[in-house]
């Protein structure tokens, strides 16, 4: 009987492992070829800019006032975008993997514009009367006119912004925003509440699009509007400055 060749067959053995060990090398090389062709070719699809839609959104906290405020309607002036960035039409930036900088800019609107609207918005929600005189009021008392009701509400955006970081796999998103207001009797010409309130929230999704850019920033304001608005204090010097201002 003739003896195996246990020299060859070893050889043959080994070959063969080789050779199973470079495709799995080939076809690993070959996923990550694939799948950095599919991110510069995502990357490369980014738009110049993106759009969000800047607005009230309920944040599931919301309750509706017991007593809908005064019986006239109260003036709320243009809130004054005094954010410390270099372009006020800009809401906040995309930073691609690349290390590119997208800006976010508010759809429609610019961005105190489209605050003062969610503003306008969340109190008639509570119940208040809303006049639909927007004056701009630079927040002092001797700039107050006459013309502007009874009960007046100004404000600053001290900061707001939403940005992202894209990295692979997983995507950040960071939104703030701080607010200030100031309640004034117009008759008298006189700031009888000051406040100030913020909110922020991060988030980190495999995913991306101007559509959770959109919720986180909307969140965040929303929220500040609520905190500031259903606060039994603003409730009650509101109150008190209708039933004087009679």
């Amino acid at each position: 009987m003739r003896r195996p060749d246990l020299k060859n067959s070893i050889y043959i053995h080994v070959k063969a492992l080789q050779k199973i060990r470079d495709c799995q090398i080939s076809d690993f090389i070959s996923e990550i070829a694939i799948g950095s062709l599919i991110l510069l070719f995502l990357q490369a699809c980014s738009p110049a800019l993106y759009h969000v839609n800047l607005k009230y959104e309920p944040t599931g906290k919301f309750m509706k006032t017991e007593q809908a405020g005064p019986d006239f309607p109260i003036t709320v002036a243009m809130v004054n975008d005094i954010r410390k960035v270099d372009d006020k039409l800009v809401l906040g930036r995309v930073t691609t993997v690349q290390g590119d900088l997208i800006p976010i800019f508010p759809n429609s609107n610019k961005v105190n514009e489209a605050v003062t609207r969610s503003i306008r918005d969340y109190l008639a929600k509570l119940g208040y009367k809303i006049s639909n005189d927007i004056p701009v009021w630079d927040l002092k008392e001797e700039t107050i006119s006459k013309d502007w009701g009874r009960i007046l509400i100004g404000g600053n955006i001290d900061d707001l912004e939403i940005v992202c970081k894209k990295s692979f796999p997983v995507k950040t998103y960071q939104a703030k925003v701080q607010l200030s207001f100031v309640f004034a009797n117009v008759s008298d010409r006189r700031i009888f509440y000051r406040s100030s309130v913020e909110s922020n929230s991060s988030l980190k999704d495999v995913s991306f699009s101007e559509e959770l850019l959109q919720t986180q920033i909307n969140a965040v304001l929303s929220d500040a509007l609520e905190k500031m608005f259903n606060d039994p204090k603003v409730k009650k010097v509101i109150e008190e400055a209708a039933k004087i201002d009679k």
